[in-house]
């Protein structure tokens, strides 16, 4: 199973608890400008609860109107969903970022969600980012790295374990489990189920969503979970937008044949996938002829969509937050990690494979000088325009480069680890490997060397050809997964193409000396034995283990071990830090621009891709224009203060869903403690309850799969579909949401903060509430 990559960008922070009250006002394009009365970390903490908070208001029936659950997934959860949304891309010339702020509250105010971003079949449901259960429900995240919201069929909970995982069988009926008692936060409890379009009206008709055990209905590449593989807790409203949009899960782990969505509808309701073929419009479902979830559909399809091309979109965008900070210091920590392989884990394998494409960028470097070094035609022509013999003549010794494609199937971490750039090889003709390292540094200048003693522009073409261009010469078979990418059975990877890949290089070849010259530097700080050492030891003390797995005080002490000074926020001088943030941000260096430039097009690939999606959806979700943030109050300057709080007022005045009156639904309906958020309807799944195990873990009598509004307020489907909406036709709104956000965690090492409050307002300044 290929997924796409995760990127984590851990934040670690030691600060006094202190409590802030600011009012702010807007700011421009998507820029989450900090509040001059907060310290640098509130602000951060700020931005990170902010942009989780648009992600969960925007998906009320009365603004965008799209089922949050597959949404959180595709940024939270990428890899195992194979929901990639593309988190920086540009739209008319202007850089959209969604990855800063994500990885803020990723990072900062939920690291242990990492755990569930990993090779197996896990999304994220709203109840993990809401606080509607009480506390004991989020204790098992921070220790172990799962929720236990489902069962398999011998009563098996949790997920991402070895073995006895959950399969999406009978969700939120575990008896352990209760809505909070706290009354604000058991009201969150329609973050599940009452989102998107028409999903109260067709849970009134029988559907529940997914089957236990499926996967999305997209396009995206996927196979089907077993206990042995992580588990899932695929079911129900995980992937509503895009499983209602196709007609069915793409596969299921419990071998439900028939998971289609008609099968739990009446016969008299006429349902409709979307029709992929229609040019007018591609992504809208259709129930009794009313079309529905255009947006949910253009969400998730796109997402699915992009699982591949936009793989390299996340190591891009980690570069751009790089700084001499203790943000930036781990956005580093984690782009070198990718660049330099430090910590590599067997069981990531999707990760493995971003780092032996990166890695490759510096360790084929050797490849090259091999090939040059053997052919007799480049030897004479580079000799004759400067090359200095002594150092041509000092042969490399011979690296496999890493561009095979076995090798990404079955990824090795003894390859693909930094160290290995230490190895020795029975056939090598040089035992000392710092003095082979320092003498790859030398030939790769000597090629920019040569470069820049060519007087003509003749000569410069013809050097740029040889080098760099010619499909014969090592240099363009080194790098041709990067430049072709890789294409092999059901797994491929985009290159930049050929056009791009001149583009880096330069028609003269300056950009591809420059880049040369700072791999250069790279073999230059890695020829250190003081490097080799830490580098080592590092390995030895974190075998087999991936960022996602540290804790905070490990990833302390390995940013500091790396060379960040927390108490000055400084690089120590001349440390493996100090060195790599320099190779990537000093612009005087010659290659910086360059490497900016690679990174850049890889980027910029996924931009054509996401012009739709990005008018119609994501620019009201991103940018401020249509967002107003005030009366912010936060209690403590350090995530991990337990019962810490944040609060603050969100205004929208984007696009909501013209067909949906949700904001005029002004009376309070009633959440009991018993109630089941994930609204599974039973009898679709009790010959389950035959085996005593799984029957002795469920409590039955939970209200389940009912709408509570329609119940207690009569309602007729004509009220339940007007309060829906359809996810088709917008018009501009204005709604106000005062949020609180709380850590609940107990492990001071491992915060958890989650939704402890949402109130809405419309444009009367009335409150409205959810149907559940």
């Amino acid at each position: 199973m290929k997924k796409l990559i995760k990127i984590l960008v851990s934040l670690t922070f030691l600060s006094t608890p202190v409590t802030t009250v600011v009012s702010c006002g807007n700011k421009n394009n998507g820029q989450d400008e900090p509040i001059k009365d907060l310290t640098d970390l509130q602000n951060q903490m700020k931005s990170g609860a902010e942009m989780m908070s648009k992600l969960i208001i925007a998906s009320k029936h009365e603004n965008l109107n799209y089922n949050l659950n597959e949404i959180l997934s595709m940024y939270l959860t990428p890899t195992p969903t194979a929901l990639k949304m593309p988190v920086t891309y540009k739209y008319n010339d202007n850089d959209i970022n969604f990855s800063t702020s994500l990885n803020k509250y990723k990072s900062l105010l939920a690291p242990s969600l990492e755990k569930i971003n990993n090779d197996n079949y896990s999304g994220v449901f709203a109840s993990y980012v809401m606080g509607m259960y009480d506390d004991n429900f989020y204790t098992n995240i921070a220790q172990k790295g799962n929720f236990e919201d489902s069962f398999n069929t011998t009563g098996g909970t949790g997920f991402n374990k070895s073995s006895d995982n959950e399969l999406g069988i009978l969700a939120g009926f575990n008896k352990n489990y209760k809505l909070s008692s706290d009354e604000n936060r058991r009201n969150l409890a329609w973050g599940i189920q009452d989102t998107g379009a028409l999903t109260n009206y067709l849970l009134d008709k029988g559907y529940d969503g997914a089957f236990p055990g499926d996967t999305n209905g997209t396009s995206s590449p996927k196979s089907a979970s077993s206990d042995s593989k992580g588990g899932t807790n695929g079911s129900g409203y995980l992937y509503y937008n895009s499983i209602v949009s196709n007609g069915k899960g793409a596969y299921n782990a419990n071998k439900i044949k028939n998971n289609k969505v008609i099968s739990k509808l009446p016969e008299d309701l006429n349902y409709k996938s979307r029709n992929t073929k229609d040019s007018e419009d591609k992504y809208s479902s259709e129930v009794n002829g009313m079309k529905f979830n255009k947006i949910g559909s253009l969400l998730s399809n796109t997402a699915g969509e992009q699982n591949i091309n936009g793989y390299i979109n996340n190591i891009s965008s980690l570069k751009s937050s790089i700084t001499e900070s203790d943000f930036g210091s781990e956005s580093l920590l984690n782009f070198i990690n990718f660049m330099t392989p430090i910590l590599t884990k067997k069981a990531n394998q999707t990760e493995l494979i971003m780092q032996y494409v990166a890695y490759g960028l510096i360790y084929n470097a050797m490849d090259v000088i091999n090939g040059i070094q053997k052919n007799s035609d480049m030897k004479d022509y580079l000799i004759s325009k400067g090359f200095d013999q002594n150092i041509f003549d000092k042969l490399i010794n011979v690296r496999k480069p890493l561009n095979d494609a076995l090798d990404l199937l079955s990824p090795d971490t003894n390859k693909i680890s930094i160290t290995s750039i230490y190895n020795n090889n029975d056939d090598d003709t040089n035992k000392d490997q710092l003095d082979n390292l320092q003498n790859v540094s030398s030939f790769l200048k000597q090629l920019q060397v040569v470069q820049n003693k060519l007087n003509t522009d003749e000569e410069k073409l013809e050097f740029t050809n040889k080098v760099f261009l010619d499909k014969n010469n090592t240099f363009y078979n080194s790098y041709k997964i990067i430049i072709d990418g890789l294409s092999f059975f059901s797994f491929s990877i985009n290159g930049m193409g050929l056009d791009a890949w001149k583009n880096v290089i330069g028609k003269n070849g300056d950009g591809g000396v420059n880049l040369l010259s700072l791999i250069s530097n790279v073999y230059n700080k890695l020829a250190n034995n003081d490097t080799k050492e830490l580098l080592s030891t590092l390995k030895n003390q974190y075998k087999d283990i991936g960022l996602a797995d540290l804790s905070r005080t490990q990833k302390l002490k390995l940013i500091k071990s790396l060379g960040y000074d927390s108490t000055n926020k400084k690089y120590t001088e001349d440390s493996y830090m100090y060195n790599a943030y320099n190779l990537i941000t000093n612009q005087s260096i010659d290659g910086v621009k360059e490497l900016d430039n690679l990174f850049s097009v890889l980027k910029d690939a996924v931009n054509g891709a996401m012009k739709e999606v990005h008018e119609n959806a994501l620019q009201y979700i991103y940018d401020e224009k249509y967002w107003k943030t005030s009366n912010v109050k936060v209690t403590s300057t350090d995530p991990s203060e337990l019962n810490a709080k944040m609060e603050f007022t969100l205004e929208y005045n984007g696009v909501g869903d013209a067909d949906s009156n949700a904001d005029q639904q002004t009376k309070k309906v009633d959440v009991p403690e018993n109630f089941n958020p994930y609204q599974t309807i039973l009898k679709y799944q009790e010959s389950y309850l035959s085996n005593d195990d799984l029957k002795s873990k469920v409590d039955t009598t939970k209200t389940s799969g009912e709408v509570l509004g329609k119940k207690q307020y009569n309602l007729t489907d004509d009220d339940l579909i007007k309060y829906d909406g359809k996810g088709e036709n917008y018009k501009t709104v204005n709604h106000k949401y005062n949020l609180v956000w709380q850590n609940i965690s107990n492990d001071v090492n491992n915060p958890h903060w989650v939704v402890v409050d949402i109130k809405s307002y419309n444009n009367e300044n009335k409150e409205f509430y959810n149907l559940y």
